[in-house]
Formats: structure tokens, C-alpha cells, sequence
């Protein structure tokens, strides 16, 4: 696969990400995880395909996608903190609820 080819899905990806970002910030978790299998997709193709080195503008844009890719996921992570806390506790507490249950059940 060309270099060309390999800047296209490291792009693809930031774009997906921006995109994750979005839903994240819209707190529409249900596209954001249909968004992820998108990315995982073109991260899979990245494995197979970025084993020739870049140089001048052409690593220039990967770094670039790269930073940007990362940043999203960064604020993605920060956006979805609290949502995974809540989560975790109503887990936790329902979890509580049925070993209570069976311990005083009929």
C-alpha cells in the first residue's frame, strides 16, 4: 500500500474520532460505539498496512493526525468519566441488591 494510502486511513481515523467526539459531547453513546467499531476497523487496516517509514510533509501529516487523533480521545475519555462512575455504581448497587436478595430471600 502506498504512503498516500496509509496517510488516507490515518486521516479516515482522525475524522472518525472527531466524529466520537461529537456523539461523546451529545452524550449519544449508542453512535459513539457505533462510531468505535468504524475506527477499530481502520486501525486494523493501519496495522497491516504502516510498516514503510515517512518522511518531510508526509510524516509531517501523520504526526499531525496522530496528535489530533489522540487529543480527541483524550477529551472523549474526560467526557465519558463521569458517565462510567454513574455506570459503575448503579452496577455496584445492583449488585449489592441481588446478593441481598438472595440472602434474605424466600
Amino acid at each position: 500500500m502506498s504512503y498516500v494510502n496509509v496517510l488516507t486511513l490515518y486521516e479516515s481515523v482522525a475524522e472518525v474520532t472527531s466524529h466520537m467526539l461529537l456523539a461523546a459531547q451529545q452524550q449519544d453513546w449508542d453512535k459513539l460505539s457505533e462510531l468505535e467499531g468504524y475506527c477499530a476497523q481502520y486501525v486494523e487496516k493501519l496495522k497491516m498496512y504502516d510498516a514503510e517509514p515517512l518522511t518531510g510533509e508526509a510524516y509531517a501529516r501523520k504526526l499531525a493526525c496522530i496528535k489530533r487523533i489522540l487529543a480527541d480521545d483524550r477529551e472523549i475519555r474526560n467526557l465519558m468519566a463521569p458517565w462510567m462512575v454513574k455506570l459503575n455504581t448503579m452496577l455496584n448497587n445492583n449488585h449489592g441488591e441481588s446478593k441481598g436478595a438472595r440472602a434474605y430471600g424466600p
